[in-house]
């Protein structure tokens, strides 16, 4: 029996490109919906999202919704997140309470073990 497919959505996109940020969040919670094991991994400029007031403070136009409404409905369909501790600690000093809820830190073994598996689908954004 085949093993059921892996989604990887990779996000390297951050709060310069808010545009682009919602996009993973959507294409994740969809997948998670019809029952795929989903993951999100944040990287480079994605731990941005994630910090501080950005998931309150970054919107696709003035009035639209914020960040944090898209993170949120990726969380409660079951996708699983975790963001790069050296993208985060190093680059946007991030500490070990900075995550949102539900949010966890991995490093590049992960990332690279689960993007090998033969039955992952990798997104990248």
């Amino acid at each position: 029996m085949e093993a059921k497919k892996r989604f990887l959505f990779v996000v390297s996109t951050g709060v310069n490109e808010p545009k682009k940020a919602f996009t993973p969040f959507y294409y994740a919670a969809a997948a998670a919906s019809m029952g795929y094991d989903t993951h999100m991994f944040f990287l480079a400029e994605g731990p941005s999202l994630l910090k501080g007031d950005a998931p309150d403070r970054v919107r696709t136009t003035e009035e639209g919704e914020p960040l944090r409404k898209v993170i949120e409905l990726a969380l409660r369909n079951n996708v699983k997140m975790m963001c790069c501790s050296t993208s985060a600690k190093v680059i946007w000093k991030m500490g070990d309470g900075d995550l949102p809820k539900g949010v966890d830190y991995a490093g590049a073994v992960t990332l690279i073990e689960m993007a090998s598996d033969p039955n992952t689908v990798v997104f990248y954004f």
